[in-house]
């Protein structure tokens, strides 16, 4: 392999060629410096580097090799984290100027897992503030932009972190999805994600609030984003597991894949809905994705649905969200949207959101008892169908939109004036049901930005939709990559 390879290659190869030892975990770790030196300054995705250590661990990972051994799957493999993610030693902030020098003294629990399978933290990805925006800038490290088009946004929370991946600036990453933080990054900058069911992995050290890391909020998970289905699937393994208070007696196993073979799967596609329609570019490739596994032997089904009201269902996933958004207020933040909340200036759907800033928990067990409904409509629709084809989002990636709030803000789709809050629809009716969900790019639009499709499947069956989008991605090529950030001339 070249070297003009090496940055566009999944973590699964570059790992092989590392104990195989035609690549040494040094090499690999100045590559990535050099191009983060080249490319990063363009998109500003890397905000913090810790080199002095990751050469030292990549020297002793290399005479480990050596020495004829392995600490395991990720040996040697230099890697940058999501800001919103805790690792010892270095500076990470969450995005917050409140933790702009602070440095934790433990990893995250997925760090942890990384780090103990042999991976190499070398540095940190940007973030918005508490990871609280499908945008990702703040006010210590500035604005990150999308590697196909640096006028527009790389999406949020984990921009800092698919943008890494997308230009070969690290193996892999592991970002955190609440609201889609996972998902669009990963359609944004044209390369895959794994949400994973609520609960698979542990949380611990997400830096979300001022007290962080010994809680998990509700909905929220942590999980890969990478450069191939294997990767995604490779990095589960190595981070599922029960929370480390519970390991003692709890232990994770997770389900194959329903099927062996693609022609046996069962395919739900659902390409637009009328509470909050697609984009014509968005809706083309959910279903496009759907033909093309038709033509694999897939059983697709066009008008299979889940028997709930989806408008409905996404609101409630968003007021769940908001609730569990609400540690990271500060009193103020907090006294203006208890405000906000009895205004009658705000649309029905805002002002229902917005209400959950300030509600009661009372009010919280309620909505979950509705979520719980809502996940058992969707164990019932798991059972006739495999795995549902849907949009990540709406809309390719949009311009840079940092006036206003996600209250305010609006964005132009078709031609379009849509509200911000459009853009979390269908992130929120899959995420607050618990369901895992795997991201991959399918082609792109006529200004080439990419396009994507998130393939669900049933709660804990994560293998499931791994499989569907493995076969996916193998029927449609060698996935593309920016081989540098690419600024319109317009």
């Amino acid at each position: 392999m070249s070297e003009s390879d090496l940055h566009h290659s999944s973590a699964t190869d570059l790992a092989h060629l590392i104990a195989r030892r035609t690549l040494s975990s040094r090499e690999l770790l100045e590559h990535f410096v050099g191009r983060i030196e080249t490319l990063n300054p363009a998109v500003n995705a890397v905000v913090t580097l810790d080199l002095d250590r990751a050469r030292e661990a990549a020297d002793a990972a290399d005479a480990a090799t050596a020495a004829g051994q392995s600490s395991g799957p990720l040996h040697g493999l230099p890697i940058t984290i999501k800001d919103a993610l805790a690792v010892a030693g270095v500076r990470s902030t969450g995005g917050a100027v409140e933790h702009a020098e602070h440095v934790p003294m433990i990893d995250a629990d997925v760090v942890a897992a990384v780090r103990a399978a042999g991976a190499i933290p070398f540095g940190k990805t940007n973030v918005p503030r508490w990871s609280g925006d499908l945008q990702t800038y703040n006010d210590i490290f500035g604005t990150t932009n999308n590697p196909w088009d640096t006028t527009r946004v790389p999406a949020g929370s984990s921009g800092g972190a698919a943008t890494s991946v997308a230009l070969g600036l690290t193996s892999f990453e592991l970002g955190t999805d609440i609201g889609g933080s996972i998902r669009m990054p990963a359609a944004y900058c044209g390369v895959v994600g794994h949400k994973p069911s609520f609960g698979l992995v542990p949380c611990g050290g997400y830096i979300d609030r001022i007290e962080y890391g010994t809680t998990e909020p509700d909905i929220n998970v942590h999980g890969p984003i990478a450069r191939s289905v294997d990767d995604l699937e490779l990095l589960l393994d190595v981070i599922a597991g029960p929370r480390p208070d519970r390991s003692i007696a709890v232990r994770h196993h997770l389900p194959p894949a329903r099927h062996s073979r693609i022609d046996d799967f069962r395919v739900g596609v659902w390409s637009d809905a009328a509470a909050c329609p697609s984009s014509i570019d968005t809706a083309a490739a959910v279903e496009s994705a759907g033909d093309v596994l038709a033509s694999l032997g897939a059983t697709v089904l066009r008008e299979a649905r889940p028997d709930l009201d989806a408008d409905a269902a996404s609101q409630l996933g968003t007021w769940l969200v908001v609730s569990a958004l609400t540690p990271s207020l500060s009193e103020e933040e907090t006294a203006f949207f208890a405000m906000l909340a009895g205004s009658r200036d705000l649309p029905d759907k805002l002002q229902a959101a917005v209400g959950a800033y300030t509600a009661s928990h009372q009010a919280w067990q309620a909505a979950d008892v509705a979520r719980t409904r809502l996940r058992a409509v969707w164990d019932r629709f798991f059972r006739d169908v495999d795995v549902l084809v849907c949009p990540v989002v709406v809309t390719p990636p949009f311009r840079h939109l940092q006036d206003g709030t996600a209250l305010d803000r609006v964005v132009p789709i078709d031609g379009v004036v849509r509200p911000y809050s459009d853009l979390f629809w269908w992130t929120m009716l899959i995420g607050m049901a618990y369901l895992p969900a795997t991201v991959v790019p399918v082609g792109v639009t006529t200004e080439g930005l990419p396009l994507a499709v998130q393939i669900v499947g049933p709660y804990l069956e994560d293998r499931t939709p791994l499989a569907v989008a493995r076969a996916l991605r193998a029927a449609l090529g060698p996935m593309q990559f920016p081989q540098a950030p690419i600024t319109p001339r317009s």
